[in-house]
Formats: C-alpha cells, structure tokens, sequence
C-alpha cells in the first residue's frame, strides 16, 4: 500500500529518506494475545510468534533495467507503543538490475533469507523448537541479522537463486592495542536455494566468525516436501562455534482450509557440554487465516532439562494465544 508524502511524515526520521523516491511503501506488523513465557506468569504478550513492527521501503526505476532500492525497519512493542532500538531491523540501501541485486548496510542474511522455509511454522520467536535450541533456520550462524553487510543475491533462474555476503573485520569493532593479536577476521556466508514443484532444498555457509580454537566453519543443510494434504521438512546444522554444536530439526504440517496444524522437533548432538548434549525441544502450534493478512496463532513450546540448559531458563514450557495482522 503506497502513502502520501503526509502519511509518510508519521515515519518520523525516515520521512526525509521517502520522500525522495519515485515509489514509497508503508508497511508492518502487530502481534500480541496472551501468554507464558518460560518459566514466567501468563500475561499479555507482544510479538509471540511474530515480531511486531513498522517499515518503510521505496524503489526508483533508473531505466535500462536498473532499480535502486532501500528499506528502514524497526520492532514495536505493542504493549506501551515503544519503538525498539532505532531502524534496528533493516538500514539498507541497494542496486538491482538482470544480474541479481546489491545490497549494503544492516539486513538479513543470506541464511534467513533462504533458510526459514524450513521451520514450518514462520520461525516462531517463542515455541520454535530450532530456535530454543539455537539451532534456528533463519539465523542461527551468527544471527538474523548483519550490521555492514555486503549482500549480492542472484536472479531466480529456473528455480534456483544464490546468495553471498561479507562483513569486513574493520568493521567490527575497533582494531586492538599494539601488542594484542587481532582476533577479528572477514566473514563471509554463502545460500543457495532450489525449488521445483512441491520440492524445496537449502545450504548454507558460514565461514569462521572469528580466529580461536571454539571457533569453526558452520554450515545447514535443509530440504521441504509439500505433499498434497501434508508438509515435511528437515534441517541440519553444524554451528560456526563449538560451544553450540550440531543439531537436526523435523517439521510436519496439516493444511486444512484455514487452518494449518503442525509439530514440529529438534535436537542438539555433539555438544561438548554433557549438560548440553542430548537437549531436545518440541513444539505444538495452530494457525487459523481470517484472511491473507490477519492470522489467529496457538502455540506450546517444550523443553527437556538439558534444553532448559541449553535456553537459560527454569520453566520447561511455553504456550500462548494471539492475532497477528499485516498491512
């Protein structure tokens, strides 16, 4: 949905930015029901399933096939309106054209961006069972999200699409005294994608993070079915530090009508922690459409004690109830 310069003024800082471009959209999200967090008190919850936000993307047509583009994105809790951490979500600017895009600033990475369709139900923030476990398929070497990031990410050619980024070592953090070995190092991360008909398989990789011996290359590896009253999907991960280990995720969803019913389970191995190693979580969830864009959502979450370890919590479940609506 487009906005009038006058909407778009209601984007505070981001205003100035919009207005320039040829195209803008106002865009976002809100999540909120009732809930129990782990080891908490049921009680109105914000962002549950999916974070709460509010963005503002825009695009310019340059001709010949070019496009720039940028996006600026930040959460919201619902519960008092706060905005959370500035554009802490998205800050990104970039040129697309026929060989794919360029994107630079803070932004998803390639495994989010390729990966998430694995965790059947839409990466969960508190019942995904990868997720609890730190296993999750969107961000779970080296989170989510990347400040100064380089990303290129090809056209879709018969199904598949690649994408590459790099972070610098200078751009993290300032260089150490004189004397101190420098431990930082460029990290580069590498997804590609295939989809063909109900079938769709994902890898990922992460090169080292960071000079050290708990650290490593991680990588995941993930693969989707959709049969035609039900979905598979499994993933597997070997995270870039030791210290998290190895894990698989198993997902399977029941489409019937509006409303899709789904299990889904992961686990932790070769952990070197013996608290750690063995830790499993599960996940129960119920999604009914109202329509495209608004969703009623149940979830439980469970966690056996070396995934409470694992999580750094006292409870052992979670569950909650909400709506979710996009404009």
């Amino acid at each position: 949905m487009k906005k009038s310069l006058i909407a778009l003024a209601l984007c505070g800082s981001a205003a100035g930015i919009a207005s320039a471009q040829s195209s803008v959209t106002l865009y976002g999200r809100a999540d909120a029901g009732l809930g129990q967090p782990f080891g908490g008190k049921t009680q109105m919850i914000n962002s549950y399933k999916e974070t709460s936000m509010l963005g503002v993307r825009g695009q310019e047509d340059l001709g010949g096939g070019l496009k720039a583009s940028f996006n600026f994105e930040q959460g919201i809790d619902i519960e008092n309106g706060a905005a959370a951490n500035g554009w802490n979500r998205a800050a990104w600017v970039g040129l697309g054209g026929r060989f794919g895009e360029v994107s630079m600033g803070r932004m998803t990475t390639p495994q989010n961006r390729t990966m998430g369709v694995f965790d059947l139900n839409g990466t969960a923030n508190n019942t995904s069972a990868l997720k609890n476990l730190g296993l999750d398929a969107d961000g779970s070497l080296g989170g989510n999200r990347a400040n100064s990031q380089f990303m290129f990410t090809s056209p879709n050619l018969s199904g598949f699409q690649a994408r590459a980024s790099l972070v610098m070592k200078e751009d993290k953090g300032a260089a150490p005294a004189v004397g101190t070995p420098d431990t930082r190092k460029n990290s580069y991360q590498l997804a590609a994608s295939y989809k063909s008909g109900p079938l769709t398989l994902g890898a990922v990789v992460q090169s080292k993070m960071a000079e050290g011996a708990s650290n490593r290359t991680g990588y995941a590896l993930g693969a989707r079915y959709d049969f035609a009253s039900f979905q598979v999907s499994a993933l597997y991960t070997q995270d870039e530090s030791r210290s998290t280990g190895k894990g698989f995720g198993l997902g399977v969803a029941v489409p019937l009508g509006a409303v899709v019913l789904g299990a889904q389970v992961a686990r932790v191995t070769d952990n070197p922690n013996p608290a750690r190693d063995g830790a499993t979580a599960y996940e129960l969830f119920a999604n009914y459409h109202l329509s495209k864009r608004t969703m009623l959502y149940a979830g439980y979450g469970g966690l056996n004690s070396a995934g409470k370890a694992v999580k750094g919590v006292t409870g052992s479940n979670t569950f909650g109830l909400g709506l979710v609506h996009r404009f």
